[in-house]
């Protein structure tokens, strides 16, 4: 959860920043809508069957637990209304992340824990739209921390391979006691049955050798000509956690270490791919980054959709229209949305 890369990998930054192509991806930021406004944090969304859309966030009503507000929109996410909450007696509740399977059951991940006693990552499952949800699966857990608050499972993100596996990557603490010692990795689990039953962890980003170092917040996306990339943050040296990337032809093969540095992004980054072939990357830095050939180059956006600089709002990017995505947000304790138009391949 937070590092600075060594000097080589920085360097390698540098560079990576430099070598931009001749074109930039433009956007123009438009208007704003409200998902969440009481005492919120952390919103994902999902497009429903019927074409509304459906959020989650998370509420902090005081106390020792939290709990998970599920909203929807009508109106291409302009307006939100509460729908449905899911919460877990004495439990905090957080990372809610939503999928919607081929069938049209809603999938709902999120990290569920007490802190030093149990880490969970729960799977519930909605056959209404969001309106009620039922508990599905247990993806992972820690039982036995030892009273530690470092030995958890955190922010669960789904994603469906190309053969219609349900992929599951989190960040993950529980090798912090081998030897040699993993302070944090990034684990992949797969369901072949809709998220009911899961294969055991696979380290698929981690420091060579061990360490102190702190991959996590992993996000993946489809490329546009096929493969996936990943995205994360590697803290541990750095409190603002730098942001890399890799890619696999299939999902589930990774190459080792903890990948491309990325400029202009750091700690807990988010990816999207729009059907028009052009991908975005945010982080909390709060810069939004363009790629028109599949995630090889990267320019940033100017202006931001939020010119907030570096906060812990945990932003996400999402693809609303042909040419429109948001940018979720927590501000000033709300989950909100900016829109924006853009258009790619403009030449400077």
């Amino acid at each position: 959860m937070l590092l600075t890369l060594p000097l080589r990998a920085t360097t390698l930054a540098f560079l990576v920043a430099a070598a931009v192509p001749a074109f930039a991806t433009e956007v123009t930021w438009t208007g704003t809508a409200t998902v969440d406004a009481e005492k919120a944090g952390w919103g994902r969304l999902a497009r429903l069957p019927d074409g509304r859309w459906l959020a989650v966030t998370t509420r902090y009503p005081g106390g020792e637990t939290t709990t998970l507000q599920l909203s929807v929109s009508s109106d291409n996410a302009r307006t939100w209304k509460p729908l449905s909450r899911v919460a877990e007696p004495k439990r905090k509740l957080d990372n809610g992340e939503l999928f919607v399977l081929p069938d049209g059951r809603v999938l709902l991940a999120m990290r569920s824990l007490i802190d030093g006693v149990s880490y969970r990552l729960n799977v519930y499952a909605s056959d209404d739209q969001g309106a009620s949800w039922s508990f599905l699966s247990t993806i992972t857990r820690n039982e036995n921390p030892a009273g530690r608050k470092d030995r958890g499972v955190w922010e669960p993100v789904f994603t469906r391979l190309d053969d219609g596996t349900l992929s599951l990557v989190y960040a993950d603490e529980t090798r912090a006691d081998e030897t040699p010692s993993f302070n944090q990795v990034v684990s992949q689990q797969l369901s072949n049955d809709g998220g009911r039953t899961w294969s055991p962890a696979v380290t698929i980003a981690s420091q060579p050798g061990g360490g102190k170092l702190r991959p996590g917040m992993p996000v993946m996306t489809r490329r546009p000509d096929g493969g996936f990339l990943m995205v994360l943050e590697t803290c541990g040296d750095d409190p603002q956690c730098p942001v890399s990337y890799k890619t696999s032809a299939d999902g589930r093969s990774w190459p080792a270490g903890l990948g491309t540095p990325m400029a202009d992004q750091r700690c807990g980054p988010h990816v999207m791919s729009t059907t028009g072939g052009t991908m975005f990357v945010t982080s909390c830095f709060n810069e939004v980054s363009a790629s028109e050939d599949g995630g090889n180059t990267w320019t940033t956006v100017k202006p931001p959709a939020w010119p907030l600089g570096f906060r812990h709002s945990w932003p996400a990017v999402v693809q609303f229209g042909p040419q429109e995505i948001g940018v979720v947000n927590v501000v000033d304790g709300s989950v909100q949305i900016r829109f924006g138009t853009y258009a790619p391949a403009v030449r400077r």
